[in-house]
């Protein structure tokens, strides 16, 4: 996305670069004179070099929405006798996406014509300007981008990591895959499929849809999930055990997660975040997908007043919540202020302990009845992945700590995305009991059940499934965001909230386990 990173010079020259082309925004923000941003430069680091020609910004706005006349007289006003050029670069959309096809390609047609046909501007290939003019000289280049990614992404790049969870969940995979890869001593088929998980569009958002798009993350996952399982299988990561179980502050924000490793499946439990479950990845044979491929809504600047309140939690799974007795689904879907009257969801859990097989999470939440009033409530849940990872069951247990009564309305809400299909825009369906089946669009309510089943025309289906009845509520989740036509929702996943109604006695506990297989 023609982000500049001043570190890249000895991984270009190692690579065989001469040259890179950068936009004329990243010279004039780094300081250069416009003598040196209208020549090239040389860059360095660490003792190695790298070529660098920039795009011109003004040649880009008006090419092709200006006339010939004026975009050929704006190229003449450079001085090819001080070795100044003009080379653009832009979007291919410009020539059919933003602009009629026909007019586009007549249009250019005719540029071409006539730059063919002027004898005072001359067409050089950019290898070729360098053998004959040279650099200008030496700059130091800053982390910057064209004018509108400086914008959005607040003038670095990376800055898309911190704002989107789900593309700093994407990024860290990258980099827990390729440490994988390095200790397995992977085949090339395994990088291959490393190198096609890193394409940027999915990790970031400006006028389009980018990370909002669930394909492009899902392409993502598909990549790095198989390579992946080519480095485990090729390098016997498994041999001698079933399961693998690893704790490591995954996502660089100081804090430990834990993954749970096996030959079909990979769960990420984040211990600080509620303790949930903020990655699922099935390795099956031709459906590799990470199950929580889901996105949160953000506070966009664009969206404006009346747009859908923002998520005041990431949406993943087995993220709790102890609902007020007049809560509703629409509640829950729509952020409606205070109808979690509990600590949980945000709530940083204790690792009780890791086993061979298992992991347990621990939290003392508070509920409160009123500003001044609250109970004490202890929430245990074990997580184990079994059958190779086709089922992975979480058992909980939840505990009055008062000395006196209580009635909760206590909740486990998942967030899911199967697999959705390349070829058509056909969503999931699902299935409550025996009510039939509905349309992944909408919303449903059951006072009384125990299974949901989300089935795909791109994947196996996948079965959720509550240990005791309860009250279920399932519905889309959607994400509003800018695109070249405006705005737009998407559809994000599927919400599955299980609600149960629980009077505790002192000390009393209520156990239910929930269980996701496929």
């Amino acid at each position: 996305e023609r982000v500049w990173d001043p570190t890249l010079p000895p991984l270009l020259e190692e690579a065989g670069y001469r040259y890179v082309l950068l936009d004329d925004e990243v010279g004039y923000r780094s300081g250069l004179p416009r003598e040196y941003v209208r020549r090239a430069v040389l860059v360095e680091y660490s003792g190695k070099k790298v070529g660098v020609l920039f795009i011109d910004g003004p040649a880009r706005y008006i090419l092709p929405w200006r006339s010939h006349e004026e975009v050929l007289g704006y190229i003449r006003s450079f001085d090819g006798t001080k070795g100044e050029y003009v080379l653009w670069g832009s979007d291919a959309e410009k020539f059919g996406e933003w602009w009629e096809r026909d007019k586009a390609e007549r249009w250019l047609s005719l540029f071409f014509y006539y730059l063919d046909g002027a004898r005072d501007i001359e067409l050089l290939t950019p290898s070729s300007y360098i053998s004959r003019h040279g650099y200008a000289g030496l700059a130091y280049l800053g982390p910057w981008s064209y004018d509108k990614m400086n914008e959005w992404s607040g003038g670095y790049f990376p800055n898309f990591l911190r704002k989107y969870r789900e593309s700093n969940n994407m990024h860290k995979r990258l980099m827990y895959t390729r440490d994988k890869l390095l200790r397995l001593s992977a085949s090339a088929d395994a990088w291959e499929e490393y190198y096609l998980a890193q394409c940027n569009d999915a990790y970031w958002h400006g006028l389009f849809g980018g990370t909002y798009i669930p394909l492009l993350r899902q392409a993502v996952y598909e990549h790095v999930i198989r390579a992946e399982k080519i480095a485990e299988r090729e390098g016997g990561y498994y041999l001698g055990r079933k399961l693998v179980i690893r704790e490591l502050d995954f996502d660089a924000d100081g804090s430990n997660e834990i993954i749970m490793e096996a030959p079909l499946a990979s769960v990420f439990l984040k211990p600080n975040d509620g303790g949930t479950v903020f990655e699922l990845d099935i390795k099956e044979d031709g459906f590799e997908h990470n199950l929580v491929n889901t996105m949160s809504r953000y506070p966009e600047p664009y969206l404006g007043e009346g747009a859908p309140r923002p998520d005041w939690y990431r949406r993943v799974s087995f993220r709790e919540h102890i609902w007020r007795r007049d809560a509703r689904l629409d509640d829950w879907v729509e952020n409606t202020p205070f109808v979690d009257s509990s600590d949980l969801a945000l709530a940083n859990y204790i690792v009780e302990y890791i086993g061979e097989d298992e992991v347990c999470l621990s939290r003392v939440g508070r509920n409160w009845f009123s500003p001044a009033s609250f109970v004490r409530v202890y929430v245990v849940k074990t997580f184990r992945l079994e059958d190779s990872g086709r089922v992975l069951r979480v058992k909980y247990k939840w505990r009055n700590m008062e000395k006196v009564f209580v009635d909760l309305r206590l909740s486990v809400e998942l967030s899911l995305s199967p697999r959705l299909p390349y070829d058509s825009e056909a969503l999931p369906t699902y299935g409550v009991d025996n009510t039939g089946e509905r349309p992944a669009t909408e919303r449903f309510s059951s006072p009384w059940a125990r299974v949901v089943v989300l089935r795909s025309q791109a994947a196996p289906r996948v079965v959720i499934e509550s240990s005791k009845h309860g009250e279920v509520w399932v519905s889309p989740l959607y994400t509003w965001f800018r695109t070249e036509r405006g705005l737009r929702s998407e559809y994000q996943g599927l919400g599955i909230v299980y609600n149960y109604n629980v009077a505790l006695n002192p000390g009393e506990t209520f156990e239910t386990e929930v269980r996701v297989s496929w």
